[in-house]
């Protein structure tokens, strides 16, 4: 496990005011972490005396760096001292908490596990009653059973890493993020946060200053990521602070998400021209038919790029309509011939050199969206880049059935390559040099079998269109063995059984359409020999 963590130095700031009882419990609790914060800052609204003699009381008990990053009390001013403690932190990842909340032991390494570049996170809290606060308030001891009833929202107390994993969702869905956030129990790169220029010192007051930097993360690209069963902690009972700003704060973040802003300036830095991003000149191209069920969530995965293309083969269902929801999409219809020369067509109407093609069933992996930018900015000598993919069936990731080295050359330079032709399996053609992104795509395949069997059976057709252009007349090997070979082969040769239920109908559904494939070819044989 401590292989894992080297790389990350996490600073943990806990922000405070005039509440040394608590604060005193949060930074026993801190002192306790199993995996110890590199360096620990108190992020001070303006506190009195006694909370600057429990800091450095604290100082003498442990070997951790503890600094006191502290302003004049001026009212309500969370967003400015968070961003003071933000510039001051040494490490490269920080974990932030508020000076009432109790970390469980294994809080600080929950955070370090799941931090990935490309993202941040947000954590819950167990809300503690009034009665059990003042106990605990009392005797310094918080020892939490698991059976409490001194919690209104028991469910956060269980520390469960087996169910973390299963319900981890990196989500990009803006509104989502910003119901969901919890400034109390959050952990960012430090790099991310300073190209955002931190929180909005023009928030001031409680409430929202912490939607509002989430908001902005994620309109630079970033996800955020919900723990669940991870990241435990117990939010000592006080009474609400005021609101009276609430909505002034409201309307800046509103303003944050409908002008997608990115950095701020009024933030850590005082900028008066905040930096932006280079512009993205990509063309986003994603071919569809009667994809009602992907179209929304494929464009919204590609919204950062300069234009959108979207080629449709005249869809019979909602697509085309939900497509026009959208403002950046340019929708082009042509008649379906092959996916090569769809695919094609669609590259010649791009205005920008650089082509990123995603299919409507593709997500962006975290941290893709960035890489891909950056590459495209700065290729180097290279005029394409492979993308890994990870496939998943019926909703199940599959690790074999020939499909694990499964990647994709989609982010190109349109004057250097082109699809080669082929009606089905279509490969873009590049003779020059190529690179690899590290981040995958996510391919979201088939729900059900009958699509998956409907689909392979389309193919076969279009296969079979090809091959008898070329003249090809199939044998019994090519009807029998091959299909038979084809099952063998996704099945045990790459592992397929492995996947359980799922390898096998993969292998089965590659035969059957491969034996398909020849019995079209058949057929298409004979009504060409009788014209």
């Amino acid at each position: 496990m401590k292989k894992s963590y080297q790389k990350i130095s996490p600073s943990l700031i806990i922000a405070t005011y005039n509440w040394p009882e608590a604060l005193e419990l949060v930074l026993k609790s801190a002192l306790e972490q199993s995996i110890k914060p590199f360096e620990i800052l108190i992020a001070d609204d303006g506190s009195k005396k006694d909370t600057k003699e429990l800091i450095e009381d604290y100082r003498r008990k442990t070997g951790i760096p503890i600094r006191h990053i502290w302003h004049e009390d001026k009212g309500f001013r969370l967003a400015e001292i968070r961003n003071k403690a933000i510039k001051a932190a040494k490490g490269n990842y920080i974990i932030q908490v508020d000076g009432d909340t109790i970390l469980h032991k294994d809080f600080v390494k929950d955070h370090i596990k799941y931090a990935k570049k490309g993202q941040f996170i947000s954590g819950s809290r167990v809300l503690l009653n009034q009665k059990f606060s003042e106990k605990i308030l009392k005797t310094k001891d918080f020892n939490f059973s698991v059976f409490t009833r001194d919690a209104r929202n028991k469910h956060y107390h269980l520390r469960l890493p087996l169910l973390t994993g299963i319900f981890l969702k990196p989500s990009q869905d803006i509104n989502k993020v910003i119901k969901t956030v919890r400034g109390c129990n959050m952990s960012f790169w430090k790099e991310d946060l300073l190209a955002v220029n931190g929180y909005n010192q023009d928030l001031t007051g409680w409430g929202r200053e912490d939607s509002e930097l989430s908001a902005r993360l994620v309109n630079m690209g970033l996800y955020k990521v919900n723990l669940k069963f991870a990241a435990v902690q117990y939010h000592i009972y006080h009474r609400e602070s005021s609101q009276i700003n609430l909505s002034l704060n409201e309307n800046i973040l509103q303003e944050t998400i409908r002008n997608k802003k990115i950095a701020i300036e009024n933030g850590i830095e005082k900028i008066k021209n905040p930096p932006r991003f280079p512009k993205n000149y990509i063309t986003a191209i994603i071919p569809v038919y009667n994809e009602e069920k992907n179209i929304s969530e494929a464009i919204s995965q590609v919204l950062w790029a300069d234009e959108i293309i979207i080629i449709d083969s005249y869809s019979t269902d909602k697509t085309l309509e939900i497509a026009s929801r959208f403002e950046k999409p340019k929708i082009i219809q042509r008649k379906f011939d092959n996916f090569s020369s769809q695919k094609n067509y669609a590259i010649k109407q791009a205005k920008n050199d650089w082509v990123f093609i995603l299919d409507a069933d593709e997500r962006l992996s975290p941290g893709l969206k960035n890489e891909i930018i950056n590459k495209s900015n700065n290729p180097g000598d290279y005029k394409a880049f492979w993308i890994k993919r990870v496939n998943f069936f019926q909703k199940k990731k599959i690790r074999f059935s020939g499909w694990q080295n499964d990647r994709v050359l989609r982010l190109f330079n349109r004057n250097y390559c082109q699809y080669n032709g082929k009606f089905v399996h279509e490969e873009i053609s590049c003779n020059n040099k190529t690179g690899v992104l590290k981040n995958p795509l996510l391919h979201y395949t088939y729900d059900t079998y009958e699509q998956y069997k409907n689909k392979m059976f389309l193919y076969s057709q279009i296969k079979a269109r090809e091959l008898s252009k070329k003249n090809i007349r199939p044998n019994f090997f090519h009807k029998y063995i091959k299909p038979a070979y084809r099952f063998f082969y996704h099945y045990i040769f790459k592992l397929g059984f492995l996947d359980g239920k799922a390898g096998y109908i993969i292998a089965k559904v590659n035969a059957r359409g491969l034996y398909k494939r020849y019995k079209i070819l058949e057929k298409l044989n004979r009504q060409n020999n009788t014209t």
